[in-house]
């Protein structure tokens, strides 16, 4: 075999071996990734596209003139496009391979059809033509990436980190449906890359490049998921267009769930605290003067309330409020969108991703799932507001509350003169919403379930005549009387507080109420209880003040009592003592102090344990270079020293080459494939013009020294005055004889800087970023 033949076959060997190895890793990151998927439908046209992606790199790179100009990029990225086309969108080209503009349309299409189908389904989900497409589309860019970094930059470590990124796919959506051999076969992907550059020359010392290489992969591959906490599957999410979610209204059902005379129990819980609390399922607070509805909300995916829900609105995050927990067992027969719950709830647990939240009202719904059979516990903010703060509280700015404070027009105008009259002694907001809950729950209105089940404007008028109702018609009335004075206020829809069972409550379908919620600086939402009668129970105490008007009943009267004695100083001061050591607990976020610490103690272990894996190759390197360079008097350990810098750089060193060769080899003055001149052509007449050809010398004489092993007299020039010159004179000496030369450890240093200086200005990039992260040499040692 011709040398021309020869080198071109091992300059073929390593291109080819490079693309088997991207080729084998990419397929078993794949499989890896199949985790997420319930069937393999959508694994040919990504195997496919990393193919042809891989085979027409290795083929640009195999040709001499091809590989120089760098076209196997541009190439991959142009097969890489028609290839997505082709898998994706056959029937949009021309004669099977020629695209159309329709052709690119429908691969959009595709990817927006993808990105539905994310929200839509949970793992292990269905190949469907969307994932099939973002699938391949995403192999296809990940392949020519880890390609170009294995077989143009020499950057394999990096490419490493790709496909871990990669894995944290199934790692985190679908954490549950992860096998073994999923694990097993993202090692492998993740080995093979780390050991391509060794592969060809197939030398292993002593175990060190498994041992490192394994105990990283296994540590980002296992260690990761185990150490991470938990993390739920993707939740079901819709895969409707609409950008509001749409629920029924419980407001509407309240007069036949009243007079339902089924009372079978619909759950019920437990609390921590002392008293039952009303069971919230949202509020209402659109009126547009027939009928009361919730405005339906922002169908946000990402909020999940197993995730947290927000701080309530405009309550202070240091006082008027305690952490509470309710735990919640639902009967199958109650079949709800709405997730029962306290105001206002902050972290439910036992509940799946498919529930999510609306940030304003801290209503919690269904996306596509039901209360039915649902056992759960929820952690909540009990507000207890202090009469001090509701008394200062100043009037909200009305634009950031426009649905809260909006009156019909066709309201009659009865209602809001039977406000003015009532509330015609207030001082302030607070005394207003005070004397509205008294007026109705004077002796002058009554409860019944005989009244009409509209809460139209009309019904409202009639009601403040006729003075006979249920909750219906006692917070409507209260909630659109508030507006008219200036309040915000909206309606709360749910539960009483049920019946006293053991150490907790039962809840039946006739424990279905309203109430009015009123908005009031400093303390946000704060509840009112003007029903008399029914599941309504003793109205909050911060509403029980001086509220009566000339014809309130004497029994009113006697509960009330003025704002100045409801609460007492000694009340006030335990409450706030109570409220100040309740947030001492919380964090700014309004969770448990601590709940989320051992998130971030996780992280932050998990990234220091891969930062110090990933710097053993570096640490072990720093050790075996002080070891070398320790002692100047040890010079063979030194040139080992200079010899492992030129590994790590891509620069070894010939064995076989004169000390002087190898000098000028560091020093960039000579090809390292440059053939040394022998003593037969040192004697030859053509002297040392021979050799220059495969060097950058300017004259024969710098090649004097490289015919012999020891240094010829008078060669030195002072352009060759340089601390590796030094040392190598003084390795020829110590090797051959001569008379010793010592070389003192700040001369040992210059030449480690000099050398590494010297490689480093004339190595790639990717072997810059290998030298100082993972050295080639403590996998390689030189000889």
């Amino acid at each position: 075999m011709s040398t021309d033949t020869r080198e071109s076959t091992e300059k073929q060997s390593p291109a080819l071996l490079e693309a088997c190895t991207v080729f084998v890793a990419m397929v078993l990151a794949a499989v890896g990734l199949s985790a997420v998927f319930s069937d393999f439908a959508w694994l040919p046209p990504v195997l496919i596209s990393i193919f042809l992606i891989v085979i027409v790199g290795a083929i640009f790179r195999s040709i001499p003139v091809l590989r120089a100009t760098g076209a196997a990029v541009i190439a991959q990225c142009l097969v890489g496009l028609i290839a997505v086309l082709v898998l994706c969108a056959p029937s949009t080209l021309i004669l099977g391979v020629i695209p159309t503009g329709s052709s690119f349309t429908s691969v959009i299409d595709l990817l927006s059809s993808g990105v539905s189908d994310l929200y839509a389904t949970v793992p292990p989900a269905p190949s469907t033509p969307g994932f099939t497409t973002m699938l391949t589309i995403a192999f296809t860019l990940i392949t020519i990436l880890i390609d170009g970094l294995v077989c143009d930059l020499k950057a394999p470590k990096v490419s490493g980190v790709l496909l871990l990124v990669l894995w944290m796919i199934p790692v985190f959506f679908a954490p549950t449906q992860v096998q073994w051999w999923h694990v097993v076969a993202i090692l492998a992907a993740f080995l093979i890359l780390m050991l391509s550059p060794y592969l060809p020359a197939a030398k292993w010392r002593g175990g060190l490049t498994a041992t490192v290489a394994g105990a990283v992969a296994v540590a980002i591959g296992i260690g990761l998921p185990v150490l991470l906490p938990e993390v739920p599957s993707l939740p079901n999410r819709a895969a409707s267009d609409k950008g509001d979610l749409t629920v029924t209204n419980p407001f509407l059902d309240l007069r036949a769930d009243l007079g339902d005379r089924d009372d079978s129990t619909l759950f019920d819980y437990t609390s921590t605290e002392s008293q039952g609390q009303p069971i919230r399922l949202t509020s209402i607070n659109s009126f547009d003067g027939q009928t009361w509805a919730p405005t339906p909300f922002p169908l946000d995916s990402f909020a999940i309330a197993n995730e947290g829900l927000p701080w309530p609105q405009g309550l202070p995050r240091s006082k008027n409020y305690s952490q509470e927990r309710i735990d919640v067992s639902i009967t199958d027969e109650y079949d709800q969108q709405y997730l029962p719950s306290p105001y206002a709830p902050q972290q439910p647990t036992g509940l799946d991703r498919r529930w999510i939240y609306d940030e304003k009202s801290l209503t919690v719904v269904g996306n596509g799932e039901k209360s039915g059979g649902q056992d759960y516990s929820m952690e909540y903010v009990s507000i207890n507001p202090d009469v001090k703060d509701l008394q200062s509280a100043t009037p909200v700015n009305t634009s950031d509350f426009e649905t809260e404070l909006e009156v019909p027009d066709s309201l009659p105008t009865s209602v809001k003169e039977t406000a003015e009259k009532v509330t015609a002694d207030a001082d302030n907001q607070w005394e207003a919403a005070v004397l509205l809950q008294a007026y109705f729950r004077s002796g002058d209105f009554e409860y019944s379930l005989d009244a009409p089940e509209r809460a139209s404007g009309d019904a409202i008028s009639d009601f403040l005549v006729d003075k006979k109702g249920y909750c219906v018609q006692f917070s409507s009335a209260m909630t659109i009387m508030a507006r008219t004075m200036g309040i915000p206020a909206r309606i709360g829809v749910g539960f009483g507080e049920g019946s006293k069972s053991g150490e907790g409550y039962e809840v039946s379908m006739q424990d279905s109420h309203a109430w009015p919620e009123l908005y009031f600086e400093g303390a946000g939402w704060v509840r009112f209880e003007p029903t008399p009668g029914g599941p309504a129970g003793d109205p909050p105490k911060w509403s029980v003040a001086s509220g009566s008007t000339d014809g309130d009943s004497e029994e009113d009267s006697e509960e009330s009592s003025s704002p100045s004695e409801e609460p007492t100083d000694g009340a006030e001061e335990s409450e706030a003592t109570e409220s100040e050591s309740s947030s001492e607990e919380t964090s700014a976020a309004g969770e448990p102090a601590g709940a989320s610490i051992g998130k971030y103690l996780w992280a932050g272990l998990i990234v220091l344990v891969i930062l110090l894996l990933a710097a053993i190759p570096a640490l072990w390197r720093l050790i075996l270079r002080r070891r070398r360079t320790s002692d100047p008097k040890q010079l063979e350990k030194v040139w080992t020293e200079v010899r492992a810098l030129s590994t790590d750089y891509g620069q070894s060193l010939d064995p076989s080459k004169t000390l002087r060769f190898n000098e000028l080899v560091l020093a960039s003055r000579a090809q390292g494939g440059t053939e040394e001149p022998d003593s037969s052509s040192a004697e030859s007449d053509s002297g040392a013009d021979s050799v220059s050809p495969g060097t950058r010398g300017d004259s024969g004489d710098q090649f004097t020294a490289l015919r012999s092993p020891a240094p010829p007299a008078g060669t030195r020039t002072a352009g060759d005055d340089t601390a590796l010159s030094a040392f190598v004179d003084a390795l020829e000496a110590h090797r051959y004889g001569g008379s010793e030369q010592s070389i003192s450890s700040t001369e040992v240093s210059a030449l480690i800087d000099e050398v590494r200086s010297d490689l480093s200005a004339n190595a790639t990039p990717g072997s810059r970023i290998t030298a100082r992260i993972w050295p080639a040499s403590i996998f390689n040692p030189p000889r």
